[in-house]
Order: structure tokens, then sequence, then C-alpha cells
């Protein structure tokens, strides 16, 4: 009988992997095609996105913060509490409810966005990995002389991090041709 509770207690002595705080918020920006014709123009006019002097028709802006606490003692200082925030804002189209068109124009619409919103996820993930490696290596950081040092070591860490996932989503980009060569293009979902 006692070796019935050796594998529960081997798995609660196991460390427990927490998960950034995530806050996700959706802007949306309307448009209004008459029929499934006007679904680029719309979204080409009224998107307020501008990266780089070019328009788009979906975005993902990522933001990862993070609190560390530390145990100094008087010839050392390492990290005891980790705690990383993911904030993600996506910027998408949208056909307002009320707004009268086509059955045929908001099914089109539907896939179209389906695709992008995918697309979108995928940069979102470039945030959450990084908000989990910024985690990882902030745990894994070890002791330091003093907790001056710690902190800028630990602060620089997760800003290479951040730029590593920033490359991450640009490099995504460049290969999808920022989602056109995962095939979301309009015309792609006209009948």
């Amino acid at each position: 009988m006692k070796f019935y509770w050796l594998p529960i207690l081997l798995l609660l002595c196991l460390p427990v992997k927490a998960e950034p705080i995530t806050d996700i918020q959706y802007r949306y920006y309307s448009i209004y095609p008459q029929q499934k014709a006007d679904l680029e123009r719309e979204m080409q006019t009224r998107s307020p996105i501008i990266v780089n002097g070019k328009k788009f028709k979906g975005y993902t802006k990522w933001n990862v913060n993070w609190k560390f606490w530390w145990y100094e003692s008087p010839n050392s200082c390492r990290i005891t509490k980790v705690k990383v925030f993911l904030n993600v804002t996506y910027t998408l189209p949208q056909i307002p409810k009320n707004h009268v068109t086509t059955a045929e124009t908001r099914t089109i619409f539907n896939q179209f966005y389906n695709a992008l919103f995918k697309h979108e996820q995928n940069h979102k993930d470039s945030g959450l990995f990084a908000a989990r490696d910024i985690e990882n290596a902030l745990q894994n950081l070890g002791s330091f002389p003093n907790c001056q040092q710690l902190e800028l070591v630990a602060n620089q860490r997760g800003h290479q991090i951040i730029q590593q996932y920033a490359q991450r989503d640009r490099d995504y980009d460049k290969h999808t041709d920022h989602g056109r060569l995962e095939g979301i293009m309009l015309q792609n979902f006209m009948k």
C-alpha cells in the first residue's frame, strides 16, 4: 500500500510551470461592403493599420513585462519569485451586425477573417513564447554577488528574449509575405 502513494508524492515534488498572466484585447475597425467585390476596397480604405508606410488588414501587438523578487544574504542575491505579464492587442476588420450586405459577402468575409486571425495568433504566440522563456530564464538565473548586478542581468536577459521573439515575428512575416503564402488573400475565398 505504501508504494501506491509514491507516484503521487513524486508528482507533488515536480516544479510547477506558471503561465504568464495574459490580457488579450480586440480592436475592430468596421467595413461596409455592399457585395463581395467591395471587401478588398473596404479593408484597404478603412484599415487604420499602417506599418512602415504599408497598410495591413490585421495586426497583433504584444508586450511582455516581468516582476521578480529576490533573497539577499551578505554575499549573494538570488531570485525567489517571478511573475510575467503578456498583453496582446489584435486589430482586425469586422462587418457590423446591423450592416446590410449579402449572405455570400458575409460568408466570404468570415472565411477570410478566420484565416487572417489564425495568422495573427501565430504572432501572439511569439509574445507567449517570449513570456515563457523570460520566466524560465529568470527562475534559473542563479546567484549573484549583489542584487544590483542580479537586477541588471535579469532585465538584460528579458530584453534579449523580447528581441529574439520580435525577430521571430519579422521572420514569420517575411517567410509568409505577411500571410499571402499561407493563402490569406481575399481572392482565395471568392467563389
